[in-house]
């Protein structure tokens, strides 16, 4: 535990010099409180505050696990990392534990920023720790399995994009389309978030699919490290 306890204090320090890594943390941020308060200048009723949320969750936890991780391997720090008595899931947890601590107060500072605070708002940490905790793990899958830097960043901007994307224009699609579309993480997390920004209760269908995500996703990583 010590040892995965300073790998990730490495790791925070390491993020915090890259000047990248902060324009990915601060992005969110400047972006929901500038567009938010726009719209709501307009009376427009669109890009809401648990889009931004989710854009925090897929920006930081892809965009950052992803090519980091892919970088690691490359200049085989993952390997040295094996040589210690450090494990698999101990890099793991350490590495993607950051990112997510960083997901997590990049998320609230959107909420308190653009919502006035309310008791009930304490239930949007569920989707926000949940799904931060998914994208994270997406990103390191996309970290531990693509072969290279340049291949990976290229799959994680894909990824980012088209699960934000959907976010916002499912909405205008057909219906139907919900039945296949709220299999995706991105559309259980926004709605998850918007329920409870409503008022109304948290339990719900999508809840359950984002939760049964963090499991299989955890299940596939630790089926990953199984190779290494």
């Amino acid at each position: 535990m010590k040892s995965i306890f300073v790998l990730g204090k490495h790791e925070s320090k390491e993020m915090l010099k890259n000047p990248g890594t902060l324009a990915v943390l601060f992005l969110p941020i400047l972006m929901s409180k500038m567009i938010l308060t726009t719209i709501k200048v307009s009376g427009a009723d669109f890009l809401l505050l648990s889009i931004w949320i989710l854009f925090a969750q897929v920006l930081i936890g892809i965009m950052l696990a992803g090519p980091t991780v892919i970088e690691e391997r490359e200049t085989k720090t993952i390997d040295a990392l094996l040589c210690s008595p450090l494990t698999f899931e101990g890099i793991v947890c350490a590495k993607g534990g950051i990112i997510l601590i960083g997901s997590l107060i990049v998320q609230i500072v959107v909420v308190l920023i653009n919502e006035k605070f309310s008791i009930h708002l304490i239930s949007l940490l569920v989707p926000i720790i949940i799904g931060g905790i998914v994208f994270v793990e997406i990103g390191m899958i996309i970290g531990l399995t693509v072969k290279s830097s340049q291949s990976g960043s290229a799959l994680s901007s894909v990824v980012m994009i088209s699960l934000f994307l959907i976010v916002a224009l499912y909405q205008a699609l057909p219906k139907w389309t919900y039945n296949f579309l709220v299999l995706l993480p991105s559309i259980e997390v926004s709605e998850v978030t918007q329920r409870i920004l409503d008022g109304k209760d948290l339990i719900c269908m999508e809840m359950l699919l984002l939760f049964a995500w963090m499991f299989v996703l955890g299940f596939t990583i630790k089926k990953i490290g199984d190779r290494y």
